[in-house]
């Protein structure tokens, strides 16, 4: 198991949580194999926090399966019922002028399958045309949510108060695709194209530029000019490009749909949301104290393949930087077909073989987190993993091809 260290960032947030825990006890927690329940509830709200605060030190995927383990002990915990809180060092907390609930959350076609019986089913408790259901699919963004009224940008803290940051407006963030202010939900986000080619050096991963943009000191001089040049922005949920269809058209037609969504945007997304459209059955099915019954997040299972590399070219970016890329035979994973890999190191390449003929795995935990284990072959073993909390490796952006 790997030792974790806080940085001085996820100290001042672990303090925030007055959860009567020492610092030396927290990176315990997350260097363990073995947790007591109470310990485990505990590891699940430090991370939490540090996930929202832009400074995470675990993978989604990872936190998914200690939630979902957590689930099979003590279901009614308040913590699984409430909207996961979020932290920040900074401001004080304003009434939300709407609720912001989480999203539910399945990771497989199955339980997509499942939620759908469930759309249907409550059409038929309201006398509901089962014809006329229609249901949306848009890209789940992995950036920092936020609500905008119009006049005041908030967090979404804690789903019924949040934290005024309309100081990112004022900073000259922008909404996305030009459009106007008060469009309500969304996140703020930033372009995977500007932070791989200009910021991913000095930066772990992208959640630490969200935390910057609202922070209330003042902003880093690369994060401020990412504003400037339009990388960062508000992205209202309701501007996504987005499939409507039957739930006959999306069951049957669901990885297409999958791929058509995960490429429609150039920014991180950790799944799709699905939700009905049809205001009866939204109102009918309402919500939990968490989350909307009629919505749903589809987040992928872990699923890996072989891949065999064709040739490593280069490829300068608009920067002036040059990167090594291997071209790959292309490969479906997840619904998505991967053809090419951007490794951003040269040393990487040379130290681990990765040339013409490797073999290497591919493993795809959730939409976004792609790692290569290792060459499957007698050539040298990789280790490349895209952890945002694991700066010292090698990470890589695959670019997808339909």
């Amino acid at each position: 198991m790997s030792k974790y260290i806080f940085n001085d960032n996820q100290i001042a947030i672990i303090e925030k949580l007055d959860l009567n825990l020492g610092i030396e006890e927290a990176e315990k927690l997350f260097t363990s194999d073995e947790h007591s329940w109470e310990e485990l509830e505990t590891l699940l709200k430090v991370a939490n926090a540090l996930y929202r605060s832009g400074y995470p030190i675990i993978e989604d995927e990872t936190y998914d399966e200690y939630l979902n383990y957590f689930k099979t002990h003590d279901p009614d915990n308040p913590y699984l019922l409430n909207v996961e809180p979020e932290v920040l060092i900074d401001s004080k907390t304003v009434r939300l002028p709407k609720k912001m609930l989480s999203t539910d959350k399945a990771y497989s076609f199955e339980e997509i399958k499942k939620w759908t019986e469930r759309i249907t089913k409550a059409a038929s408790e309201i006398d509901f045309d089962q014809n006329l259901i229609r249901i949306r699919v848009t890209p789940k963004l992995d950036g920092y949510a936020a609500y905008d009224d119009g006049i005041t940008l908030y967090t979404r803290g804690d789903g019924t108060r949040g934290q005024d940051i309309t100081r990112a407006f004022e900073r000259g963030l922008k909404v996305a695709k030009n459009a106007g202010r008060g469009l309500g939900p969304g996140e703020i986000v930033i372009k995977k194209s500007y932070f791989n080619e200009v910021l991913s050096e000095k930066f772990e991963n992208s959640r630490n530029i969200q935390a910057a943009i609202i922070a209330e000191k003042k902003v880093d001089e690369d994060v401020q000019k990412a504003i400037d040049e339009g990388a960062c922005v508000f992205y209202p949920f309701s501007l996504l490009d987005n499939w409507t269809g039957s739930i006959e058209e999306l069951l049957s037609k669901f990885d297409s749909i999958l791929e058509s969504m995960w490429n429609s945007i150039d920014f991180d997304i950790d799944g799709l949301v699905l939700e009905s459209t049809n205001a009866p059955i939204k109102e009918h099915m309402g919500s939990t104290r968490k989350f909307h019954r009629w919505q749903i997040a589809f987040k992928v299972n872990e699923e890996s393949a072989e891949v065999e590399v064709l040739k490593v070219v280069h490829q300068t970016s608009r920067t002036g930087r040059v990167s090594p890329v291997a071209e790959l035979v292309p490969t479906k994973l997840s619904g998505a077909t991967l053809s090419r890999a951007t490794v951003h190191h040269y040393n990487m390449v040379k130290t681990n073989g990765v040339g013409p003929g490797a073999i290497i795995k591919l493993v795809r935990s959730g939409l976004v987190g792609v790692t290569i284990h290792s060459n499957v072959s007698s050539r040298t073993q990789l280790d490349f993993q895209m952890h945002s909390n694991v700066s010292s490796r090698t990470q890589l952006d695959f670019q997808m091809a339909v």
